[in-house]
């Protein structure tokens, strides 16, 4: 098997959170490529706190390893000029083949991370959002969020009582 057999030449570079990405990128690294996850500082994914603790070490919870094994970790603040400098290097030297985001659309182009944006850097790059309710919406779609709008809230808890 060589190298273009696998999935072993390709770097993702993903600014995620919660679960539906990360489970994504899981399954890239799980094919051999190279992923790097960005986190927000100071606390990162809010899944490193969920669960017990398994290394003693703070934020590394197990949730939160379900769905990061295999991959590579950096804290960048893209709130500030420095932060988004940072990760437009890294998109142009390390080199990164694909970008992938589940922020909110609203915040694309305010943390630099916009499609016209990162390809302008790299004219070849694979752009990839995701969004719970669509390219047009800038709702959080966390999972009480979800249940709610789909009307499962409504089905579950006590027979007589409230959702």
């Amino acid at each position: 098997m060589t190298s273009m057999d696998s999935f072993s030449h390709l770097t993702v570079l993903s600014l995620e959170q919660a679960t539906t990405l990360p489970y994504l990128t899981l399954h890239l690294a799980q094919e051999e490529m190279r992923v790097i996850r960005v986190e927000n500082p100071p606390r990162g994914d809010p899944n490193r706190w969920i669960g017990a603790n398994a290394l003693g070490a703070e934020g590394m919870n197990i949730y939160f390893f379900s769905n990061n094994a295999g991959k590579e970790a950096i804290t960048l603040n893209l709130a500030c000029e420095e932060g988004r400098a940072i990760l437009h290097t890294l998109i142009q030297k390390l080199p990164v083949d694909i970008f992938a985001s589940n922020q909110r659309p609203k915040d694309y182009v305010k943390l630099g991370i916009d499609y016209e944006t990162l390809r302008a850097l790299k004219p070849d790059l694979i752009w990839l959002g995701i969004t719970g309710f669509g390219p047009a919406s800038n709702e959080a779609a966390y999972d009480p969020v979800i249940q709610a709008r789909a009307g499962w809230m409504d089905i579950t808890g006590e027979p007589d009582g409230a959702p």
